[in-house]
């Protein structure tokens, strides 16, 4: 969760109502909310004032851009009948604001047209009664054509957090609800992938936000929300869960944290044995949880034909799905920050599995263990092999390197991974 924070004048939004026919505006303080911007590309101009929505009876309705000409169509389904008169509304998937919706209304077979839409990524979304929909759409200088959507039963999400007040928002759909007594429920939401972030009513708490995928006419209670901190932040562990939530939701649902070793010559301890991904355990230390393996190391062994095995042990972390296409340009970033403390020596990389190169590392820095907590820093620019680029990164791994003869243990506990200067957006870009 990576982002930096700055300091901006509180700005006044104007919001759309989804539940009336037209606009309805009202004024809305966002209290220090800059560091809160610079993540989610939502930007405003110190005191600037934005309108909201334009008209749901034009489609297309909203800012036409460079690519005009770009066309989405669609038809509306409820029930198996052509839904007349939904309001539907396009939105950036990553806003959290309505200040860039487009609108339009069914025509009486349900059929909604938006036009001249700039290219981006947008979420399509229905709403009629108690049923609704959404639906991601690129938009990449084509004209796009969703068939028939179906409405789907709507759903209702509530959670509690440790502060009293503030706002629940919905990113890239522009539902909210209040916090009240530290407690909050979103109605009315579309089935599928939710990104909830919580604005605290204190300026000085920083906000949070978690995912989660809901299914249509259920009520769901919303995940531990793990906090916005001064970079991009991979995972802290707060949410007690091996997908760590660097990635947006409803792109790739994260990508998983794992352990892995040669077991052939490797006896790992503090591992889970609830399934076979080998994870590590996650350790409450005075409250704060962190992630806790260690791997002591045998001899290298043959394998059947002839090859040695050398003993190895692992931790990493996949930025998205473990897919080699599916690589992210983090060459904005300056450096990987992580606070660590074990036994043994660690040898920090920067995967890209698109490489040829033996096991796609292309960058690596390597750092002694002590048996007391600090922050590592690795510069990324200063450990690049010059063959290559940060522009396409796989995963981060964590790789052990015994350095007592005797015992040949590592011991690895780790923390707070962060991404330092990274810009989101450019990342999430690829």
């Amino acid at each position: 969760m990576m982002h930096l924070l700055h300091k901006i004048s509180p700005a006044f939004l104007y919001l759309w109502d989804m539940g009336t026919a037209g606009c309805q505006k009202f004024p809305l303080k966002i209290a220090g909310s800059a560091r809160f911007f610079a993540v989610f590309a939502c930007a405003l101009t110190a005191g600037a004032t934005l309108s909201a929505c334009t008209d749901p009876q034009t489609a297309g309705g909203g800012p036409s851009g460079t690519d005009a000409g770009n066309a989405i169509t669609a038809q509306i389904i409820s029930e198996g009948k052509p839904a007349a008169q939904v309001t539907v509304r396009l939105i950036e998937s990553e806003s959290l604001e309505a200040n860039s919706v487009h609108t339009a209304n069914t025509d009486s077979k349900g059929n909604v047209l938006f036009e001249n839409i700039p290219n981006g990524e947008y979420i399509l979304e229905a709403a009629s009664g108690d049923m609704a929909l959404q639906k991601e759409i690129i938009v990449e200088g084509e004209d796009i054509d969703l068939k028939k959507s179906s409405l789907e039963k709507t759903v209702s999400v509530s959670g509690s957090l440790h502060e009293k007040t503030g706002t629940i928002k919905v990113r890239g759909l522009a539902h909210e609800a209040s916090v009240v007594d530290g407690k909050f429920t979103l109605d009315s939401l579309p089935a599928g992938p939710l990104s909830l972030v919580f604005i605290p009513s204190n300026e000085e708490i920083d906000t949070s936000y978690t995912y989660m995928k809901v299914i249509a006419g259920e009520t769901s209670t919303a995940s531990t929300f793990a906090e916005e901190s001064r970079s991009l932040l991979l995972d802290d562990f707060q949410d007690s869960n091996y997908q760590n939530r660097f990635m947006p939701a409803r792109v790739y649902d994260g990508g998983w944290w794992y352990f892995d070793y040669s077991k052939q010559n490797v006896t790992p301890s503090f591992i889970t044995t609830k399934d076979t991904l080998h994870r590590f355990l996650l350790e409450n230390e005075g409250g704060n949880i962190v992630a806790h393996v260690a791997a002591k190391f045998g001899d290298p062994v043959m394998d059947s034909d002839g090859n040695t095995i050398w003993p190895w042990a692992t931790v990493g972390i996949e930025l998205g799905k473990s897919k080699k296409s599916l690589c992210n340009d983090i060459s904005s970033v300056d450096s990987v920050a992580f606070r660590t403390k074990g036994i043994g020596a660690i040898v920090f990389a920067a995967l890209d599995e698109t490489q040829k190169n033996d096991n796609s590392t292309i960058a690596q820095y390597e750092f002694n263990l002590t048996d007391t907590w600090k922050t590592v820093t690795v510069p990324l620019a200063d450990i690049l092999d010059k063959k290559f680029s940060y522009t396409c990164v796989n995963q981060l791994v964590w790789r052990f390197k015994p350095t007592n003869n005797e015992d040949r243990i590592v011991d690895f506990w780790l923390d707070d991974i962060e991404l330092i200067g990274g810009k989101r957006l450019s990342i999430w870009k690829k």
